[in-house]
C-alpha cells in the first residue's frame, strides 16, 4: 500500500553527477587503453608543438624516424577506440592532436611515411564516422588532396578512401563549413587530379579497385559542390572515358559510374549531356533489366529519376528509349519481394508519369494498375491467384492496416495516370479494366471512411493526404471512364452522408480561415478541407450550400495565400516525396504544375468547380444567364471584391496550373483569356485603318480591316488561302502604298462573334456577354483556339497544361507569304543569307512588320506616319550590331528581351566571352532613351545585374564600356556586383582601364561596402 506522502528524492548535485560520469569513463577507459593513449601522448610530443601565441598547435618534426613512430601509436590508439569512447572529452583531445599531427605529416616527401600516414588517415575516419566534423579538418583535407594524383597507387587510394569519408560526412553539415571544404578542394585542384587519373586509368596497368576509388570520390564532390559539375561534363574526354567504364562487364564498376553520373545529372546541363548520348542512354536502360544485380538496378532507376525531374528531361529520354526505359521500371515495381528495389520503381515511375505524353501509352500497355494492385495487396495474392482480384474489404482492410512505406507512391502514381489518361490509353489494357477498377474503388472508399467520424481507420493525415489527392486527381481525369467510376463510388457512398457532412466541412474552413491576428492558420485542416470540399462539389452538383458566403470564404482563402500568410507545400506534408535529390542542384527551372502553394491551388479548383456548378441565374440580380454565373449589369459589382484579386494574381508569378484556375474562373465572368503588356499593345492595332492589309467582308455587309502579320501568328485559320493570296481579290488603298486583300466570310459567321475573336487574337484577352458565347464557341473551335474554347465551354484546365503566351513570332519566320512590309537592317560588316523570299540583301536584318514596330515604339510609329521619304523606305537602318538587332526583334514580337541564364556554363565563360554577350544589352538600352521603347532599359539592366552577381569575371571591362556608352545605370550595376573586390583589382593593375570618375565611383561604392557590413547600394 502507497504511504499517503513520500518526500521527493533530492537531484543529483554536480559533483554527484561528475562523480557518476568519471566512473562510467573509467569503465570505458581501460588499463589498456590509458597506456595507449599516454604511449600516443609520448610520441606526438615529439613533434607536436605550439606554433604560436594563440595556443595552436602544429606538427614541426621533419625526422621520417619520429614520424613514423608517431604515426604506429597513432593507429594503435585509434584501433581500440569505440562509438561510446568517441564522446568522452579526454578522447577528444587526442583525436585533436591526432588530425593536427596526420596535417603535418601528410607533407613529408618521404613515401613511405605518406603511405603509412595515409593509412592511420584511413583509419582514423572510418573508426569515428561523421564525428569528424566535430574536429577542424581542413588541413588534413588539403594534405590528403595533394596526393591524389601521386605515381604512387596505394598513397593515391588510401588518400581518396580517407577524402571519401570526410567528405561524405560534409553532405549534411552546415553551408558555411562545406564552404571552407570546397576552397581547401579548389586550392589543391582535388577535381583535376581526379579526373586527370580517371582519364589515364589503364585496366592492364592500374587495379580495379583504384578507379571505383576515384570515381566514388568524384562522385561525392560532384554531389556536394554544383561548381565543380561544369568542369566534368564539359570535358568530352572524360565523359567518353566515363561511358566507356558504364559498358564494362563487371557490374560494380557500372554501379558506380551510375551514382556519378546521378551526381552530375543534378546540373540541367549535365542532364542535357546524358540525355544526347543515344549510345550511353541505351546501356543505362539496360542496366535496369531483370538479369542484372539488384543493387546496380537500384542506382540505374536513381539516375533516372534525376534525369525525369523536369519535362524536358522526361521527354528526351521517353521519347528515344520509352519502351526499355518503361519495362526496367515495370520490373523493379513488380519484385514485391525485394521492398527497395519496388520503392525505387514506384519512385522513378513517378517522375516519369508527372508529365504527359506517350509514355503513359506504355505504362498502361505493361499493364501499370495490375502492377499497382498487386504492391497494394502485397503477399496477399500467391502465384496461383496472379490475376485474381481480393474481396473489396479485404483490400480496404490491407490498406488501412498494414500501411507499407509503398503505399504513398502507388496513390501518387495512380492520380497521375488518371489526369494524363484519355480513352486510347485505357484501350491499351483491352478492356482489362478490373484491376482499376479495384483501384478506383478502393481508394473512393479509403476517402469516404476519413470522412466519417465513426471511422475505424485511423491513418495519419500523412498518408491520407496521397489517398484523398488521388481521388481529387481522378474526377478531375479527362477520361470519362475513370471520372464515372471514380464518381459512381464516391457519390454512392457520399449519398448516405447527406448534405450535412458538406456544411460541416464549410463551417470548418470557415472558422479556420476567419481568425484573429494573434493566432496561426491550421495550414493541414484547411489543406484537407478543401481537398475534400473539391471532391464533394464535382461529384454533388445540387447541393444546399449558400454560395455567396462559400464563394466569399474561398475568396478569403486565395486572398491569405496570396499575401503569403496561408502557406504550405506539398513535401511538408507527404513525406514519401522528400526522396530525391538530396544534393544540391544547378542549372534547373523545376516548377510543379501545381505550384509550392497546394492550398492556392486546391482553393481555385474548389471555387471554379463550385462556380460552374451554380445553375445559369445570375447570382446578384437573380435574372437568367447563359453565360455564367454573373450577367454583364452586374459584373462590375464584383470589381472591388474576387474579380479584382484574381485578375491582380494573374499578373503576379505564379504556377500554370493556379493561373490557368484562375483564368477559368474569370471566364465564368465573362472574362476570357490572359492579358499582357503586348497584347494590351495590339488591341489599340485593331482601330488602326492606315497599317492594314486585309478586309474581311461579312454577311450583314460591314468589313472589319486587319492586319495579316496579326492573324498568322494569333489566327492563322481567318488568313485567306495562299491561291487566293495570289488571285486578284485585292486592292490599293488610298495612298497607294499597300496592297489589301479582301475575303468574304460566310454568311454563317455570327459578326459580332468574328469581332470578339479577333479581339482576342489581337489582345489575347476578350470580354464575352452571354448572347454571344454560342457563336464565339463555334468560331474558336474553327480557329483552333483551344484555350478560348476551354473556357467558353467551361471546362476544367487538363493537367499539366501550359498557360497561353501571347506571341507574334510566329510572323517572323520565313513563308511563303510572311506579309513582311519593312526591313530592319543592323551595323554590322558580316554578310548572312536570307531565305526569306527573293530577298538579296547580305548584311544582317530581319524582315518585319510597321503595325507590330509601330504599335511598340512610338519612334517608329511617328517616322511611318510622317509622309516623309523615310516613312516609304524599305529598310531601315537601324543604330545596333547583329546581336543586339536580332534581340530588339524578338522584345517586338514576343514583349521580353531574351535572357541570359546565369549557370554554371556562363560562370565558365571567359571574360571576353561574357562581355560579348553583355555588350548587346548596352547598345539596347542606348537605343531605348531615342526610341522611346517602354521597359526595355529596366530589362536590359535586370539580365546585366543578374549576370554579374552570379559572375564577375568581365565585370571591370563591362563597366568600362558601359560608361563610354554612357549608360550609368548599368555602369553602377556592374560596380556594385565587384565593389567587394576593389582592394584585389587595385593591387593587380585591373582598374588603370578605367578613367579616374569611373574609378572614383567603384573606390566609393567599396567604402560603403565596408562600412555596412558587406552591403552594396
Amino acid at each position: 500500500m502507497r504511504p499517503a506522502f513520500s518526500a521527493a528524492k533530492p537531484s543529483p548535485s554536480a559533483r554527484e553527477r561528475g562523480k557518476r560520469k568519471g566512473a562510467a569513463a573509467d569503465q570505458l577507459l581501460t588499463d589498456h587503453v590509458l597506456a595507449l593513449r599516454t604511449r600516443l601522448s609520448d610520441a606526438l610530443a615529439l613533434g607536436l608543438t605550439k606554433s604560436d601565441g594563440s595556443g595552436a598547435k602544429k606538427w614541426q618534426s621533419t625526422d621520417a624516424g619520429v614520424q613514423s613512430h608517431a604515426l604506429k601509436a597513432m593507429s594503435a590508439f585509434v584501433g581500440c577506440l569505440s562509438n561510446e569512447m568517441l564522446k568522452l572529452p579526454l578522447v577528444k583531445e587526442s583525436i585533436s592532436d591526432v588530425i593536427v599531427a596526420l596535417d603535418g605529416i601528410l607533407k613529408t616527401k618521404n613515401f613511405s611515411v605518406l603511405i603509412q600516414a595515409a593509412d592511420v588517415s584511413l583509419k582514423l575516419v572510418t573508426s569515428i564516422g561523421n564525428s569528424i566534423r566535430q574536429y577542424p579538418i581542413l588541413g588534413m583535407v588539403s594534405s590528403l588532396s595533394c596526393h591524389l594524383s601521386a605515381a604512387q597507387l596505394p598513397l593515391a587510394m588510401s588518400c581518396a578512401s580517407a577524402m571519401s569519408y570526410i567528405l561524405n560526412s560534409q553532405v549534411s553539415a552546415r553551408a558555411s563549413a562545406q564552404t571552407e571544404v570546397l576552397e581547401a578542394l579548389e586550392r589543391t585542384n582535388a577535381v583535376a587530379s581526379i579526373v586527370s587519373a580517371l582519364q589515364n586509368y589503364m585496366p592492364d596497368v592500374h587495379p580495379l579497385t583504384y578507379l571505383v576509388e576515384m570515381i566514388s570520390l568524384l562522385r561525392i564532390i560532384l554531389w556536394i559542390w554544383p561548381s565543380s559539375r561544369y568542369h566534368v561534363w564539359s570535358n568530352c574526354d572524360l565523359m567518353g572515358k566515363l561511358a566507356q567504364y558504364c559498358f564494362s562487364t563487371e557490374t560494380k564498376v557500372a554501379a558506380k559510374i551510375l551514382q556519378l553520373y546521378a551526381a552530375l545529372a543534378l546540373c540541367g546541363n549535365g542532364t542535357m549531356i546524358l540525355l544526347k548520348n543515344e549510345e550511353l542512354m541505351t546501356r543505362i536502360s539496360n542496366l535496369m533489366r531483370k538479369s542484372i544485380p539488384n543493387t546496380t538496378r537500384i542506382e540505374a532507376l536513381k539516375l533516372c529519376q534525376v534525369l525525369l525531374r523536369s519535362s524536358k528531361g522526361c521527354s528526351l529520354l521517353m521519347t528515344s528509349h520509352c519502351q526499355p526505359t518503361v519495362q526496367g521500371i515495370m520490373d523493379a515495381m513488380s519484385e514485391i519481394d525485394d521492398e527497395s528495389l519496388v520503392t525505387e520503381g514506384c519512385r522513378t515511375a513517378l517522375l516519369a508519369l508527372r508529365y504527359p505524353g506517350n509514355h503513359h501509352r506504355c505504362f498502361w500497355s505493361n499493364a501499370i494498375d495490375e502492377v499497382l494492385y498487386k504492391i497494394l495487396a502485397g503477399r496477399c495474392i500467391s502465384s496461383r491467384q496472379a490475376h485474381q482480384i481480393l474481396c473489396l474489404d479485404e483490400l480496404l482492410n490491407i490498406c488501412s492496416k498494414n500501411v507499407m512505406n509503398i503505399h504513398p507512391y502507388v496513390w501518387d502514381i495512380l492520380g497521375y495516370l488518371a489526369v494524363h489518361c484519355n480513352s486510347e490509353y485505357i484501350c491499351a489494357r483491352k478492356r482489362q479494366n478490373s484491376f482499376l477498377q479495384a483501384l478506383i474503388s478502393c481508394a473512393c472508399l479509403l476517402v469516404t471512411n476519413f470522412m466519417q467520424k465513426n471511422s475505424p481507420m485511423k491513418l495519419s493525415k500523412d498518408e491520407q493526404e496521397p489517398i484523398l489527392r488521388a481521388v481529387l486527381m481522378m474526377l478531375l481525369s479527362p477520361s470519362q471512364y475513370i471520372f464515372s467510376e471514380a464518381s459512381s463510388k464516391f457519390l454512392g457512398v457520399v449519398i448516405a452522408l447527406d448534405d450535412e457532412y458538406l456544411n460541416i466541412l464549410w463551417s470548418s474552413l470557415e472558422s479556420n480561415v476567419t481568425r484573429n491576428l494573434s493566432t496561426s492558420f491550421d495550414c493541414v485542416k484547411i489543406m484537407t478541407n478543401l481537398m475534400n470540399l473539391g471532391c464533394l462539389v464535382i461529384v454533388q452538383s445540387n447541393h444546399s450550400l449558400n454560395k455567396r458566403n462559400a464563394v466569399e470564404v474561398l475568396s478569403t482563402v486565395i486572398k491569405e495565400c496570396l499575401n503569403n500568410h496561408l502557406y504550405i507545400t506539398r513535401s511538408n506534408i507527404a513525406s514519401h516525396l522528400k526522396f530525391c535529390f538530396d544534393g544540391s542542384s544547378c542549372c534547373y527551372h523545376i516548377e510543379e504544375w501545381e505550384g509550392e502553394n497546394i492550398v492556392l491551388f486546391y482553393g481555385l479548383v474548389v471555387l471554379f468547380n463550385l462556380l460552374r456548378t451554380v445553375s445559369f441565374v445570375c447570382v446578384h440580380c437573380k435574372r437568367n444567364s447563359d453565360a455564367g454565373i454573373v450577367c454583364r449589369d452586374c459584373r462590375d459589382c464584383y470589381t472591388e471584391g474576387l474579380i479584382r484579386v484574381l485578375e491582380h494574381a494573374l499578373c503576379q508569378n505564379l504556377s500554370p496550373g493556379s493561373k490557368s484556375y484562375i483564368a477559368h474562373i474569370l471566364s465564368l465572368f465573362g472574362l476570357c483569356g490572359f492579358s499582357s503588356k503586348l497584347g494590351g499593345k495590339m488591341k489599340s492595332a485593331l482601330c488602326d485603318n492606315e497599317l492594314v492589309d486585309l478586309e474581311l467582308l461579312l454577311a450583314d455587309g460591314e468589313s472589319v480591316n486587319v492586319h495579316a502579320a496579326i492573324l498568322s501568328a494569333r489566327c492563322p485559320k481567318l488568313l485567306p488561302s495562299a491561291k487566293s493570296l495570289d488571285s486578284d481579290g485585292k486592292m490599293t488603298n488610298d495612298w497607294g502604298r499597300r496592297s489589301i486583300y479582301r475575303v468574304r466570310m460566310s454568311d454563317r459567321v455570327d459578326s459580332h462573334a468574328l469581332k470578339k475573336i479577333l479581339e482576342y487574337a489581337y489582345a489575347g484577352f476578350v470580354t464575352v456577354d452571354e448572347d454571344i458565347v454560342k457563336p464565339m464557341k463555334t468560331l474558336a473551335k474553327y480557329c483552333h483556339l483551344k484555350s478560348l474554347q476551354e473556357m467558353l465551354q467551361k471546362e476544367q484546365p487538363r493537367w499539366n497544361s501550359d498557360c497561353p503566351r501571347y506571341d507574334l513570332t510566329a510572323a517572323i519566320e520565313p513563308a511563303e507569304h510572311s506579309f513582311s512590309d519593312i526591313i530592319l537592317e543592323a551595323q554590322s560588316n558580316d554578310e548572312m543569307e536570307c531565305h526569306h523570299g527573293s530577298c538579296q540583301l547580305l548584311t544582317p536584318h530581319v524582315h518585319s512588320h510597321k503595325i507590330v514596330l509601330s504599335m511598340s515604339c512610338d519612334y517608329l510609329r511617328a517616322l511611318f506616319q510622317s509622309g516623309m521619304h523615310e516613312s516609304f523606305a524599305e529598310v531601315i537602318k537601324v543604330p545596333l550590331g547583329w546581336e543586339a538587332l536580332d534581340k530588339l526583334v524578338w522584345w517586338f514580337y514576343s514583349g521580353e528581351l531574351p535572357r541570359i541564364t546565369p549557370d554554371c556554363r556562363w560562370k565558365n565563360l571567359r571574360a571576353e566571352e561574357q562581355l560579348s554577350h553583355l555588350k548587346p544589352y548596352v547598345e539596347l538600352s542606348s537605343l531605348a532613351e531615342f526610341w522611346f521603347l517602354e521597359g526595355v532599359k529596366e530589362e536590359c539592366l535586370e539580365v546585366v545585374t543578374s549576370c554579374l552577381n552570379s559572375s564577375t569575371n568581365a565585370s571591370v571591362e563591362f563597366i568600362s564600356f558601359a560608361a563610354n556608352q554612357g549608360q550609368w545605370e548599368l555602369a553602377e550595376a556592374a560596380i556594385c556586383s565587384v565593389a567587394h573586390l576593389y582592394p584585389k583589382l587595385r593591387n593587380s593593375g585591373q582598374l588603370e582601364q578605367l578613367d579616374e570618375d569611373v574609378h572614383n565611383m567603384l573606390r566609393t561604392e567599396y567604402v560603403h561596402f565596408s562600412q555596412h557590413g558587406g552591403r552594396s547600394n
